[in-house]
């Protein structure tokens, strides 16, 4: 007994910073198991929270595309969605030029409901291959949330200036 009370005599002050820095350890290890592992099942959290009220039904999308294949400018179209985001490519023929092909995809926007364009995010990629009178585009747009109508990406080919 002499020995354990001369020893914590001696090294007290080690003693206490060595249960410190256990303390602090468990502490660090409960905090990123927390974080790393947290409760959340789903990959997105909470983001997608209200999501079952306005889900993008099998109904609604063939309503949409049905609608869009009507149109004879429109070679092909495919849609997906993913989490809040909805993935619109729309090919065309080769005779439509740019600002047709973005107004088209104004239209196709319009032609969902107000509670799907205040939910869902909204990105459209239209592509034209282009003939010898037409140069052809790929174009990407964007509407999300809280805007208004589609901002499209430049489109505008580089040109270095020979000097």
């Amino acid at each position: 007994m002499n020995k354990l009370k001369k020893m914590w005599v001696e090294n007290r002050i080690l003693f206490v910073l060595f249960i410190i820095v256990i303390i602090c350890c468990f502490i660090i290890l409960g905090v990123c198991i927390s974080y790393f592992f947290g409760s959340s099942k789903s990959s997105y959290g909470d983001r997608l929270d209200g999501i079952s009220e306005v889900k993008i039904t099998d109904e609604v999308k063939n309503n949409f595309l049905d609608t869009i294949k009507q149109d004879e400018l429109i070679k092909d179209v495919s849609f997906r969605t993913q989490g809040k985001i909805v993935y619109v490519s729309l090919e065309f023929v080769d005779t439509v030029t740019l600002v047709e092909a973005e107004s088209k995809a104004l239209a196709a926007l319009m032609t969902f409901d107000e509670k799907y364009l205040n939910f869902y995010d909204f990105h459209f990629t239209l592509k034209n291959k282009g003939t010898e009178s037409n140069d052809g585009f790929l174009i990407m747009g964007a509407k999300n949330v809280n805007g208004t109508g589609l901002i499209w990406n430049n489109n505008t080919e580089v040109v270095k200036d020979s000097e």
